[in-house]
């Protein structure tokens, strides 16, 4: 059964750094159309489909593809269209970038072309924009995105089942922010979106890559991140186990102690300055004008202590990768970033790198909880 992927949204979905994976992933069992595997910028792709590999930049796709047949035998094509430095409302539906209906064409041309192609997943790469421009309701808009796809695909593939968008959270804030970074949501409201939408699915944060810039990963980095996707789309389609990222399920806090439980995929957390250098307390800071952290410790498998000098004020809040970094810089040597990530011994297809699972960033009250108060996720 063949299975057909799309992936949207600005440059981190079209790639800039030029391409690495230009021989064929797998010469009859990934396949795109030329010009692809993702259209940038309005150029559309053409209607023949061949094997898939990358032209001029490096997408995800060839890292997902090769990550996701190391366990599957399915043939899966790979699709998609997007538009650099545009917020979503350029890409939405009705937008005037045509991206959405691009993507939904896309998806009639595999129909036609392999008529019992099935719908895989919506990749979706985007925030950047949509963050520096202050958007406030961004978790909104990820819920309408995925109902205006979900409803234009469940037409043309006939079903009724679950269509899941997976995401990735936006790790670029200090390269775009020089003072004030509250007003850059996006990160924080594709993790809330993620918790309270079944159907969004956070996969994990990018600042543990190298950067090229202010905003896009390198081409190592792109294949390793198409390699995250599909570990989670595998553990949503095939093995039936949901899939959340690393993230915070609970904060509480006692005198002058915070204790942050994770859903941790693959326990034990641990924190590791080897692959991302330690911005100071591993990524967390405290806000809250009376005390401070003096010390941030593992507590168990699952459990990181914060140590402060003095009782915090109930407004108090605790952040991690969002608030510190250097100011223009991204990625996992000087931008936001934080060192908490998880024991997964899975690795790159591409490369043999690790695929550890990070924590994704976050800004929360100091009592906490994850509002489902489902772990099965």
């Amino acid at each position: 059964m063949t299975h057909l992927f799309l992936i949207t949204g600005q440059s981190l979905a079209t790639g800039r750094a030029p391409a690495m994976s230009v021989d064929p992933v797998a010469q009859d069992q990934a396949l795109c159309f030329d010009g692809g595997p993702v259209g940038e910028n309005g150029q559309s792709l053409t209607a023949r489909l061949g094997p898939l590999r990358e032209t001029g930049t490096e997408t995800i796709a060839s890292g997902f593809a090769a990550q996701l047949l190391q366990t599957s035998s399915d043939p899966l094509i790979m699709a998609g269209q997007g538009w650099a430095g545009q917020p979503y409302a350029a890409l939405r539906k009705g937008g005037p970038s045509h991206v959405f209906e691009q993507v939904i064409a896309q998806a009639q041309m595999a129909k036609t072309h392999v008529p019992d192609v099935q719908f895989g997943a919506i990749l979706v790469l985007h925030g950047e924009t949509d963050g520096a421009q202050g958007t406030s309701d961004y978790d909104r808009i990820l819920a309408q995105w995925h109902q205006d796809f979900s409803s234009a695909l469940s037409d043309l593939f006939d079903t009724v089942g679950p269509m899941p968008m997976l995401l990735c959270q936006t790790s670029s804030i200090s390269g775009y922010c020089s003072g004030d970074r509250r007003h850059f949501r996006t990160p924080q409201m594709q993790f809330q979106a993620a918790l309270t939408h079944p159907q969004l699915v956070l996969v994990g944060p990018k600042y543990q890559y190298d950067y090229i810039d202010w905003a896009h990963i390198d081409a190592a980095s792109t294949r390793r991140h198409g390699a995250l996707f599909a570990k989670a789309y595998r553990w949503l389609a095939q093995e039936g186990k949901g899939w959340h990222p690393l993230q915070p399920r609970r904060l509480t806090y006692t005198d002058s102690t915070v204790l942050i439980d994770f859903d941790v995929p693959v326990e034990p957390l641990c924190f590791d300055t080897e692959h991302v250098r330690d911005p100071g307390q591993y990524g967390f800071s405290l806000h809250d004008p009376q005390s401070h952290i003096i010390a941030v410790e593992r507590a168990g498998p699952s459990r990181i202590r914060l140590v402060l000098d003095r009782p915090p004020a109930r407004s108090a809040r605790v952040s991690y990768a969002l608030y510190n970094g250097t100011s223009g810089r991204s990625g996992r040597l000087e931008g936001a970033r934080g060192c908490v990530r998880d024991s997964d011994t899975e690795r790159s297809a591409l490369d043999d790198s690790p695929l550890f699972n990070w924590s994704v960033a976050f800004d929360l009250p100091i009592e906490w909880e994850h509002p489902d108060g489902d772990r099965s996720r």
